[in-house]
């Protein structure tokens, strides 16, 4: 049997390594607010039925609209939104709308049983596919 010899390894590069999923957008609504935020700790708990499991810190603007309303939709970008998400991550949602700062539209979810559930896709549709 080969033996392996352990490294020290930068705390500042395993990240990559214990979060290996995608960042994915998470838009929420109550009563006529929106957000949309970006979410990195999430892990698939199911299949059938769909559960996926997911942290977000209580002081988070959507921990409490996701909290009021019980729905919120997940939402994969793809690459070329990189500029989109960076922005929406760094920006707080209690003091901008994201939806309008990063040209996304609001869209209610097709599966949701819920209709203040918001889908965010983009302003030019073909720029941007989004997965519930």
């Amino acid at each position: 049997m080969r033996a392996y010899a352990k490294k020290n390894f930068p705390l500042t590069r395993i990240r990559r390594f214990l979060e290996p999923g995608p960042i994915l957008l998470v838009s929420s609504a109550y009563q006529g607010e929106w957000n949309i935020m970006t979410l990195g700790w999430h892990m698939v708990l199911g299949f059938d039925p769909a559960l996926v499991g997911c942290y977000i810190w209580d002081e988070n603007h959507s921990f409490s609209l996701i909290r009021r309303s019980k729905a919120c939709v997940i939402n994969i970008p793809t690459s070329d939104l990189m500029d989109a998400v960076i922005g929406v991550g760094n920006t707080h949602g209690g003091k901008v709308d994201k939806f309008q700062a990063f040209i996304l539209r609001r869209s209610p979810h097709r599966r949701s049983t819920r209709r203040s559930s918001p889908s965010a896709t983009p302003a030019s549709s073909a720029a941007w596919s989004t997965r519930a």
